[in-house]
């Protein structure tokens, strides 16, 4: 019985760790559709940070000094819009959309978003986050940041949620191995058309 517990423990944990890696393909783009509202879910983060709305002076949230629940307006937006995390301790911003690539960059995405809290593994929303979060209107994305190069990419550190704002999913690379297949395929047709065309003797 005790190693059927071990075991199931063991699993669960390496579930877990599993989840946490880096994000390496873009994860799109966030569209606003509206008067944008931004609230404070949840951190786990030690340093300071700040979060910016991308093209404005004025921050929405300070980790240290923002409470949790804690809702802001972002401004009318409708189309893409960016957001962008300041570890004010490190030195460093993240941006959604965006791979982390200047001077001392991890080429890793440090946001990620999802309509259900759930997925970010943290728990339940706490009452102040809930109450705030069930007061937005419209489509809600939850925007969960890694704030630090080269930790445990868990994207928990610090999330927040945002409406109406939707995900926008990021275009397709195709792999070079469809890339080939489809060549093939023109090069077949090409053929095949090519001997239709000849005369027949």
């Amino acid at each position: 019985m005790k190693k059927a517990i071990l075991g199931a423990a063991l699993a669960v944990g390496l579930a877990t760790t599993a989840q946490a890696a880096p994000v390496t393909t873009d994860p799109g783009t966030l569209n606003a559709l509206g008067e944008i509202r931004a609230v404070f879910v949840y951190s786990s983060a030690g340093d300071t940070s700040v979060l910016t709305r991308v093209g404005s002076s004025s921050p929405l949230f300070n980790n240290q000094t923002s409470a949790i629940g804690t809702t802001v307006l972002g401004g009318n937006a409708s189309g893409p819009i960016a957001f962008e995390l300041n570890n004010v301790t490190k030195g460093t911003t993240f941006t959604t959309g965006v791979a982390d690539t200047g001077p001392g960059g991890d080429g890793y995405y440090h946001a990620v978003y999802s309509s259900n809290f759930a997925s970010f593994g943290v728990g339940a929303l706490s009452a102040a986050a809930a109450a705030a979060v069930a007061n937005l209107s419209g489509e809600v994305t939850f925007v969960g940041f890694e704030d630090l190069r080269g930790d445990d990419y868990d994207y928990n550190d610090l999330i927040f949620a945002f409406a109406p704002v939707v995900q926008a999913p990021a275009a397709p690379v195709p792999e070079p191995a469809s890339l080939a297949l489809f060549g093939a395929g023109l090069l077949g047709l090409g053929m095949v058309r090519r001997k239709r065309a000849k005369p027949q003797a």
